[in-house]
């Protein structure tokens, strides 16, 4: 088959080929390209936390890829723009530390260290620094030394002594903080003070742990001990956003598979909040609004059509197999490369497009034997429509996927009579104004290629394109 080598205008352009993350406005809120709608959790949400008694924290849970970097991005958005101050760390980026205690320092203290050093919170805070390596476990001195917290300007005689008794330290970190009562008493008195740094209207501090499910376990577990024992003081509530089902197995290879990781967790939470997940539909459509994407369907109305099919094609689909955000955004960002890999004036036929992509990312094995034998067709419509025929109803794009399937078969090879009988011979069982009927007779008409199209070659074609993307392992 001959190759395609004009190149598109759009594969001409630079874009970035990961998903760009929600545009943050200062001073702007609501912010207008929250196409989730997440305005009013938020702004629930807040006097709740703001005006809790604290110490506190809030598990702000959602399955993996749900939103919730997005969600705390947008949260801190609304609290600058109404005056208040809040503190974000992304845990993942920071395991690399001995010790999670050192990041928060650092966070802390990009905050604090803004403050007159002559003013009652400067002080405190100056005071409470030196006070820190002293709570740390020894083997990270060396980091902070090596400047990887710069900003912490320790004591050097305290590092020393730390330093000194390195090996003196044993057991667990908790074990370490109960040898040094006396310090962590004046640390937290101390960083009770530096508090009053807050705006004169805001009653407590919200610091958003974003990320501690990616963590490595243990880094997790330190992490939650640290705040549990060391900032568990009044006015300071810690937002953390986690997949409790993936942290909770990541407990369990800490402590062994018959660990319940899911009540340890409620030893460090106090206040669970499950974060509304979108509708597809919505999230869906807000995706495929991308520039690049846009860009390929604007320009008469056939086009526009091919985008609708696009779109309820993706949401059929990625109800049918469940597919949370992260998974969307990676089928999304496979077919921007293949968009961009295809001439401006060549059909992109999204439904059959999405189709492939979807069947290849959840059943690889089935993908590869459709490939290379189409006469497994029928398997493959019943495996994309996930049901039996007889049940429940259907997407729009349901037929018009499966007709096209079909009519791809070769005629010449006297598979696509065989398949296209069976077809009719499913209609036959209905009455003709059962929906089963229409979407048989859906099928047999698209499948009979009463327009004249190809469908050998253009299903080559998209098995082709697909086939571009097939070894890269997109992450987003």
């Amino acid at each position: 088959m001959a190759q395609e080598v004009e190149v598109s205008s759009v594969s001409r352009q630079e874009i970035a080929l990961r998903l760009p993350k929600l545009t943050i406005e200062d001073g702007v809120w609501p912010n207008p390209n929250d196409k989730l709608d997440r305005r009013a959790e938020i702004e629930n949400l807040t006097p709740v936390l703001l005006n809790a008694q604290a110490p506190l924290v809030l598990g702000l849970e959602a399955p993996w890829g749900g939103g919730k970097s997005t969600f705390i991005r947008l949260w801190q958005q609304f609290l600058t723009c109404n005056g208040y101050v809040s503190l974000s760390l992304n845990v993942w980026e920071s395991d690399f530390c001995d010790d999670p205690l050192l990041p928060l320092l650092s966070v802390l203290d990009d905050w604090l260290s803004e403050q007159r050093e002559e003013g009652a919170a400067g002080k405190a805070w100056q005071k409470a620094k030196k006070l820190a390596p002293c709570l740390i476990r020894a083997s990270a001195v060396a980091a902070v030394k090596a400047g990887t917290f710069g900003a912490l300007d320790f004591d050097k005689a305290v590092e020393g002594a730390i330093a000194s008794s390195a090996g003196e330290v044993t057991g667990n970190i908790v074990d370490s903080f109960k040898s040094k009562e006396s310090t962590l008493r004046a640390f937290k008195d101390l960083l009770t003070s530096a508090l009053e740094a807050l705006p004169g209207e805001q009653p407590n501090l919200i610091i958003f742990i974003d990320e501690l499910d990616r963590c490595r376990p243990s880094y997790a577990i330190e992490l939650l001990e640290r705040i549990k024992h060391l900032f568990d003081i009044d006015r300071l509530v810690f937002v953390l956003a986690i997949n409790r089902e993936q942290l909770g197995m990541s407990l369990q290879g800490v402590y062994g598979s018959n660990f319940d990781g899911e009540n340890y967790l409620r030893r460090f939470v106090d206040l669970d909040y499950q974060l509304r997940v979108p509708s597809v539909r919505g999230y869906v459509e807000a995706q495929l609004s991308l520039p690049d994407i846009q860009q390929r369907f604007e320009g008469n109305q056939s086009l526009q059509k091919e985008f609708n099919w696009l779109i309820e094609t993706f949401v059929w689909l990625s109800e049918r197999f469940n597919y949370q955000l992260r998974a969307i955004n990676q089928l999304i960002l496979r077919l921007r490369l293949i968009i961009r890999s295809i001439p401006d004036k060549h059909s992109l036929t999204p439904q059959i497009l999405t189709a492939l992509l979807v069947l290849r990312d959840a059943n690889p094995t089935l993908y590869v034997r459709f490939r290379s034998d189409l006469r497994c067709v029928n398997e493959v419509i019943m495996y994309l429509l996930g049901r039996k025929y007889d049940e429940g109803v259907f997407s729009k794009a349901f037929p018009v996927v499966a007709g096209i399937l079909v009519g791809a078969l070769s005629e010449e090879d006297g598979y696509n009579h065989e398949l296209f009988r069976y077809w009719c011979d499913l209609r036959d069982r209905f009455e003709q104004q059962d929906e089963r009927y229409k979407v048989a007779e859906r099928i047999r008409t698209i499948a009979a290629r009463e327009d004249g199209w190809d469908g050998a070659k253009l299903i080559q074609l998209v098995f082709n394109r697909v086939e571009l993307v097939e070894k890269i392992n997109a992450t987003v």
